[in-house]
Protein backbone atom coordinates (compact mmCIF):
# COMPACT_ATOMS: atom_id res chain seq x y z
CA UNK A 1 0.00 0.00 0.00
CA UNK A 2 2.71 2.44 0.77
CA UNK A 3 4.37 2.06 -2.70
CA UNK A 4 0.80 2.83 -4.40
CA UNK A 5 0.24 5.52 -2.28
CA UNK A 6 4.17 6.48 -3.45
CA UNK A 7 3.85 5.94 -6.58
CA UNK A 8 0.46 8.19 -6.59
CA UNK A 9 2.36 11.53 -4.90
CA UNK A 10 5.36 10.77 -7.61
CA UNK A 11 3.37 10.97 -10.62
CA UNK A 12 0.28 13.40 -9.17
CA UNK A 13 4.01 15.93 -8.38
CA UNK A 14 5.63 15.12 -12.25
CA UNK A 15 2.19 15.90 -13.46
CA UNK A 16 1.79 19.46 -11.28
CA UNK A 17 5.38 20.05 -12.58
CA UNK A 18 4.43 19.16 -16.23
CA UNK A 19 1.39 21.71 -15.87
CA UNK A 20 3.39 24.30 -14.61
CA UNK A 21 5.92 24.02 -17.46
CA UNK A 22 3.10 23.92 -20.02
CA UNK A 23 1.54 27.48 -18.20
CA UNK A 24 4.84 29.28 -17.51
CA UNK A 25 6.67 28.75 -20.81
CA UNK A 26 5.20 29.39 -23.59
CA UNK A 27 6.10 27.25 -27.07
CA UNK A 28 8.48 30.14 -28.94
CA UNK A 29 7.03 31.25 -31.72
CA UNK A 30 8.93 31.14 -35.35
CA UNK A 31 11.67 33.00 -36.08
CA UNK A 32 9.75 34.75 -39.05
CA UNK A 33 8.48 36.85 -36.71
CA UNK A 34 11.52 37.56 -34.34
CA UNK A 35 11.81 41.57 -34.17
CA UNK A 36 15.30 43.57 -35.47
CA UNK A 37 16.00 46.45 -37.17
CA UNK A 38 17.73 47.08 -40.36
CA UNK A 39 19.92 49.35 -38.38
CA UNK A 40 20.75 46.11 -36.56
CA UNK A 41 21.26 43.90 -39.24
CA UNK A 42 23.42 46.42 -41.31
CA UNK A 43 25.55 46.53 -38.18
CA UNK A 44 25.58 42.68 -37.50
CA UNK A 45 26.32 42.43 -41.47
CA UNK A 46 29.58 44.58 -41.03
CA UNK A 47 30.67 42.58 -37.99
CA UNK A 48 30.04 39.11 -40.25
CA UNK A 49 32.25 40.18 -42.64
CA UNK A 50 34.84 41.14 -40.54
CA UNK A 51 34.92 38.46 -38.08
CA UNK A 52 32.84 35.45 -39.28
CA UNK A 53 32.88 35.31 -42.90
CA UNK A 54 36.82 34.35 -43.21
CA UNK A 55 35.73 30.70 -41.67
CA UNK A 56 31.69 30.72 -43.01
CA UNK A 57 31.89 32.44 -45.91
CA UNK A 58 31.05 35.78 -48.00
CA UNK A 59 27.10 34.40 -47.81
CA UNK A 60 27.43 32.52 -44.84
CA UNK A 61 27.55 29.09 -46.45
CA UNK A 62 29.82 29.06 -48.21
CA UNK A 63 32.70 28.43 -45.97
CA UNK A 64 34.48 25.91 -44.23
CA UNK A 65 32.40 26.33 -40.79
CA UNK A 66 28.89 25.22 -40.74
CA UNK A 67 25.93 27.01 -42.96
CA UNK A 68 24.81 30.21 -41.07
CA UNK A 69 21.59 30.68 -43.75
CA UNK A 70 19.78 28.22 -46.38
CA UNK A 71 17.66 24.93 -45.35
CA UNK A 72 20.80 23.10 -44.49
CA UNK A 73 21.19 25.54 -40.94
CA UNK A 74 17.47 25.80 -40.64
CA UNK A 75 17.04 22.47 -40.62
CA UNK A 76 20.34 21.91 -38.22
CA UNK A 77 18.37 24.46 -35.67
CA UNK A 78 14.69 23.58 -35.96
CA UNK A 79 14.23 22.15 -32.57
CA UNK A 80 16.30 25.52 -30.93
CA UNK A 81 15.68 28.80 -30.10
CA UNK A 82 17.19 32.27 -30.81
CA UNK A 83 18.62 31.73 -27.37
CA UNK A 84 20.26 28.87 -28.08
CA UNK A 85 21.88 29.77 -31.21
CA UNK A 86 23.08 33.67 -29.62
CA UNK A 87 24.05 31.65 -26.55
CA UNK A 88 26.72 29.22 -28.88
CA UNK A 89 27.80 32.18 -30.81
CA UNK A 90 28.79 34.39 -27.99
CA UNK A 91 30.23 31.57 -26.27
CA UNK A 92 32.63 29.80 -28.98
CA UNK A 93 33.03 32.89 -31.46
CA UNK A 94 35.15 34.24 -33.44
CA UNK A 95 36.83 31.23 -33.18
CA UNK A 96 40.03 33.01 -32.94
CA UNK A 97 38.68 34.84 -29.57
CA UNK A 98 35.92 33.67 -28.28
CA UNK A 99 33.08 36.14 -26.62
CA UNK A 100 35.17 38.88 -27.44
CA UNK A 101 32.73 40.84 -28.89
CA UNK A 102 30.11 43.50 -27.22
CA UNK A 103 26.99 42.25 -26.67
CA UNK A 104 25.73 44.45 -29.02
CA UNK A 105 27.40 42.71 -31.48
CA UNK A 106 25.97 39.76 -31.22
CA UNK A 107 23.02 40.83 -31.06
CA UNK A 108 23.49 42.31 -34.29
CA UNK A 109 25.00 39.13 -36.09
CA UNK A 110 21.87 37.27 -34.82
CA UNK A 111 19.90 39.97 -36.24
CA UNK A 112 21.57 39.65 -39.84
CA UNK A 113 21.77 35.84 -39.29
CA UNK A 114 17.86 36.66 -39.32
CA UNK A 115 17.87 38.46 -42.31
CA UNK A 116 19.74 36.33 -44.46
CA UNK A 117 16.91 33.59 -43.40
CA UNK A 118 14.18 35.82 -45.07
CA UNK A 119 13.45 37.68 -41.98
CA UNK A 120 12.32 41.29 -42.96
CA UNK A 121 13.34 43.81 -40.57
CA UNK A 122 11.11 45.87 -38.72
CA UNK A 123 10.88 49.21 -36.43
CA UNK A 124 11.62 47.22 -33.15
CA UNK A 125 15.42 46.33 -32.33
CA UNK A 126 16.11 42.91 -31.45
CA UNK A 127 16.79 42.43 -27.40
CA UNK A 128 18.30 39.76 -25.19
CA UNK A 129 14.92 39.20 -23.79
CA UNK A 130 13.48 38.16 -26.90
CA UNK A 131 15.71 35.58 -27.93
CA UNK A 132 13.72 32.89 -25.84
CA UNK A 133 10.69 34.25 -27.14
CA UNK A 134 11.88 32.90 -31.13
CA UNK A 135 12.44 29.27 -32.54
CA UNK A 136 14.09 28.45 -35.46
CA UNK A 137 10.64 26.38 -37.58
CA UNK A 138 8.50 27.99 -40.02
Amino acid sequence: MKVLLGSLTALLFAATLVAHAATTTPTPASYLKAPFTKEQAATGAKTYTADCAMCHGTKLDNGGAPKLAGDVFLKKWANNTLDDFHYIMSTAMPQTAPGSLKPEQYLALTAYVLQENGVKPGKTALKADDLKKYNFKK
